[in-house]
């Protein structure tokens, strides 16, 4: 879920990311969780031009 909605929406922040969770998935989780899983895909926080 996450790796495609990036994919879709590369601008997302980590807090949309963890409400988009919920809504559609029913999944709490904190945003540090959303960010571990993303950089462990290798995602970083810079901006791409």
């Amino acid at each position: 879920f996450l790796l495609g909605t990036i994919k879709k929406a590369p601008d997302l922040y980590l807090d949309e990311l963890q409400e988009m969770l919920a809504v559609s998935c029913g999944v709490w989780v904190a945003h540090s969780t959303v960010w571990r899983m993303l950089h462990s895909k290798g995602f970083t926080m810079k901006k791409s031009n």
